[in-house]
This record gives structure tokens, sequence and C-alpha cells, in this order.
């Protein structure tokens, strides 16, 4: 009984401290999480003692790792979409400190008998810590170069005259480029400071305004290095799909002008072959009259070894100016008499 009672508490135990420093789950999770797993290590203490120094941390890795697919299955079947999606996150540390614990928690019991506690206990800590340490730092790097942050800065051209800025809408949160944000268009674009604030102008004298801001994020990686992505939509796009490239350093600002049948052009360095936006506009109609449009952004993310990331989406993104001189659907239909009217963005659809 002695040594059930060791190999249990030692696979608790580490499973909770390693949980704990590593992220993958909160404490309170991992305290509760941790009895259930121990009770399956220490059923297999028998098999341990068995097997000797040489195969048990085979056998308790192999254990660790088959009880946490079965905890993820579960929760894709049964649990919650938001804790599943957390869980598709810390799959590789999970797996790691499972493994880790009840491959320690193995070697303890077969050395226990031959030589010492102290010993034994050494050997299972040592083990242990390197079975979490080094799989824990490859993923760790993984993700700082691969799932950090991505905020997007939709810049766009408003309908307002020429000694006019956008009038932001009540309650809008106003979206503002940063120096460093400004002072990368300087170097590619007309960047001055007008009635609206901060403006950018193309080649052709179009006028541009940052519409919103927002930063997409992973859920177990909120505070990495955060990559800024500034779209320029020039005016009068059809509703169209694009896949944005981004730049490859986890950190910095890159640039992507839109163009017509899902042409891009990109400024900003080499480009990242893991990371990449998928930015979708479509416009909603009434009475066959084009009243507003609104985008749709989504992340996708490539790990060295395939596909381990989720997409983050962000949908219902909303500006913070209109982009035309009608501000309603309503009299955007009225005006309508046997000539387009150039769609809003944004705007949501009129009550019928």
């Amino acid at each position: 009984m002695k040594t059930y009672a060791l190999t249990y508490w030692f696979t608790w135990v580490f499973l909770v401290i390693a949980a704990a420093l590593t992220g993958v789950a909160s404490l309170k999770q991992a305290f509760f999480g941790g009895l259930f797993a121990s009770g399956l290590s220490a059923l297999l203490t028998g098999m341990y003692v068995r097997a000797g120094a040489r195969y048990a941390p085979l056998l308790g890795a192999t254990a660790g790792t088959l009880w946490v697919v079965l905890m993820f299955f579960r929760l894709r079947w049964f649990g919650q979409p938001d804790d599943f999606l957390s869980a598709q996150w810390t799959l590789g540390i999970d797996i790691s400190v499972h493994a880790a614990g009840f491959a320690g928690a193995g070697l303890l019991v077969a050395l226990r008998e031959r030589h010492g506690f102290g010993r034994a206990l050494g050997g299972g800590l040592l083990l242990a810590g390197a079975m979490t340490a080094v799989p824990y730092g490859v993923i760790a790097w993984i993700d700082h170069r691969v799932a950090g942050p991505l905020e997007v800065v939709l810049l766009v051209n408003a309908d307002v005259r020429p000694d006019e800025g956008p009038v932001r809408r009540v309650g809008a949160v106003r979206a503002e480029l940063t120096p460093a944000e400004a002072a990368f268009l300087k170097e590619r674009m007309l960047v001055v400071d007008g009635p609206g604030g901060t403006e950018v102008q193309d080649e052709a004298g179009r006028r541009y305004w940052p519409l919103w801001r927002r930063r997409l994020v992973y859920p177990g990686n909120p505070g990495g290095p955060v990559r800024t992505l500034l779209v320029l939509l020039p005016p009068d796009l059809a509703a169209d799909t694009w896949e944005l490239p981004v730049h490859q350093e986890p950190t910095g600002v890159a640039l992507v002008v839109l163009g017509p049948s899902k042409s891009v052009r990109f400024s900003g360095g080499p480009v990242s072959q893991a990371v990449r936006l998928e930015l979708s506009l479509a416009v909603k109609s009434r009475e066959g009259v084009p009243t507003y449009q609104y985008l749709q952004a989504e992340v996708f993310r490539r790990s060295p070894v395939g596909d381990l990331y989720a997409p983050v989406q962000a949908k219902g993104l909303a500006p913070a100016f209109p982009t035309t001189a009608t501000d309603e659907p309503a009299k955007a239909a009225e005006s309508v008499k046997g000539r387009p009217v150039r769609p809003k963005f944004g705007e949501a659809p009129a009550a019928k």
C-alpha cells in the first residue's frame, strides 16, 4: 500500500506543479484533474515493479499519453466549445506533462526497492523534469514564432469633402495609428495630419483613415509577440476573399493593399510560410440595392509538424465611421433612380 501511495502522490504533485509552471491549465483544473490522473498512475504500480527500471518509464509515458488523448476526445464529444478550443491549444504540453509525470512515477517505483527511496526519488524527478522541459521548450519556441497575436488595422477611403475628415459614430472606438506604424507607412506612402486625424494617401491621391483595429489572439498565448498587419481597402472593390501574407518575424509591421480578383500587394520583409490571414468582404442588399458591407477575418497557422492550431475568427467587425455620405440604408435605397449606389462598409442591416 505504501508503494501505491508513493506512486499516487508523486504523480499528483508533479502534475500540479508542472501544469502551473507551463500554463497548461489553471491551478484549480490541475488540482482536480491531477487527482484522477494520479489514480490511474497508482493502479499501474504493480506493472511498474514488474517492468523494472528499463521499461517502467516507457510504460508510464504511454499510459500518460493515452490518458490525455482520452480526455481530449471526452471534451470534443461532451465538453463545451471553449474548453475544447483551449484543449487543442494545450494538447502538446498536456501530453508532455502527463507522460513525464507517469514516467517519473514508474521509475521511482522501479528503483525504490533496489536503490532506496532517496536515489529513486531523485531519478524520478530528474527524468520527469527533463521530459517536461525539453518538449515544453520546443513547443514554446514554435508558439513564439508562429502563434503570437496578430493585430489587423483596416484603412479605408471615406466619401468626404477634401477639407473634412470622417465623423466617428457615437460611442465608436477610435482607431489610431501608432508612431511605429505611421513611420512604417511614411516610407511607402504619404502620411499627413488632416482634419480627421492621421490620414494616408495612395498614389492616386485617395485618402484613407483607420476604420478599426482588431487583435486576433489564441487563448493560450495572449501575451506573446504581436505581428501587425496594415490592410488598405481601396474603394469600390467587389465582394471577394483575399489570402493575405503575414511577415515572418513574430513582431513588426507589414502592409497589404487589396486589389480586384483576389490580388494583393505586400510590403514588409520576408513572408511567413506558417501564418496567413484570410479576409472576406461581403455585400448585403435590400430590395436589390447594395446597402452595406461587412468583413470577416480568419487567421490560419501551421506548425512545423502540421496543423496543430485551430483558426481564430472575427466576424461582424464594427467600423468607427461611415464610409459614404449617406448613412442610412433606407435613404440609400430611396436615392437610387436608375444609378448604382456605392456600398457602405460595416453598417447593420435595416429592420424589415
